[in-house]
């Protein structure tokens, strides 16, 4: 079974949100999420009429937000978005039926502990960034363990998934690349990535012999990592490539999204050194 809720070909949206992805969108963000296909959906745009003139606001704002409403200077524009399907009516047609037919399959999986077995592909830190009034804190929550495919019970998962464990089970179990995991856990759908949550009853077999993270180190690459603008692909793709849970409480409400952040440091993904030394160190 793979998981369609995850494919970006089926949807392209020009929402500015979604112009650093080139448009693209994810098939769950636009039919789970937003419910937005075909119908579209609406967007409040607020500004201030003396903040664009360049004067300062009456009530002492840098920008227009919520506690804005009221004043005359305020000012709402209504935008509707309405993301298109780039594949033919037949391609749209075998989506939706793939699509069905994970969620008959994955009923019997969602909220229910399960035994999660697979092989590691990835060890990340897991850490949420909170916003609010200009300032950002990154709190380190645990770790991120990434499968390629693996098994749910006995039902084969061909496609990725994600185990998120706390500090101590890494300090116990020193997760690594390569590692085989058997363990049981509870399965949910996050923003339509697979993820199990709370595991228990962990046996690990195996793995590389890099060291597994600590908590220093991962404080200090959480400290250092830069953010990468519009989420380059191969940034997804490398080991050093974290999306961040961002809780931003900017506008007065709270809004949640993730920015792709590298733990290298690497500010341009154009000029990255990390894959090339990595690969230099593997053909020694």
């Amino acid at each position: 079974m793979k998981n369609p809720y995850k494919r970006l070909d089926i949807f392209k949206c020009d929402q500015e949100a979604h112009r650093h992805f080139g448009g693209r969108v994810s098939a769950y963000h636009v039919l789970k999420e937003k419910g937005c296909y075909p119908q579209g959906c609406l967007y409040f745009i607020w500004h201030c009429a003396r903040l664009e003139k360049g004067k300062r606001c009456v009530r002492g704002y840098n920008w227009a937000g919520k506690n804005c409403k009221g004043c005359t200077h305020f000012l709402e524009d209504k935008v509707n978005f309405q993301p298109r399907c780039t594949v033919s009516n037949a391609e749209f047609e075998a989506f939706q039926s793939d699509l069905e037919e994970f969620e008959v399959w994955w009923a019997a999986f969602e909220y229910k502990r399960k035994a999660v077995a697979g092989r590691i592909s990835t060890v990340k830190p897991w850490f949420v960034e909170h916003i609010d009034s200009g300032r950002s804190q990154r709190r380190l929550r645990g770790y991120i363990l990434v499968f390629r495919k693996g098994f749910f019970g006995i039902s084969s998962f061909e496609d990725t998934f994600y185990v998120r464990v706390s500090q101590r089970q890494m300090a116990t179990h020193g997760f690594v690349h390569g590692m085989q995991v058997e363990l049981e856990g509870e399965l949910r759908l996050d923003r339509g990535r697979v993820v199990v949550f709370f595991p228990k009853r962990i046996e690990v077999e195996g793995g590389c012999d890099d060291a597994p993270w600590k908590r220093d180190r991962a404080l200090v690459a959480m400290k250092t990592a830069t953010l990468q603008e519009g989420q380059p692909e191969p940034c997804h793709a490398c080991r050093w490539g974290v999306l961040a849970d961002v809780e931003d409480m900017r506008s007065g409400e709270l809004e949640r999204y993730r920015r792709l952040y590298c733990l290298k440091g690497v500010n341009d993904p154009e000029a990255c050194y990390v894959v090339l030394w990595e690969r230099l160190k593997r053909d020694v």
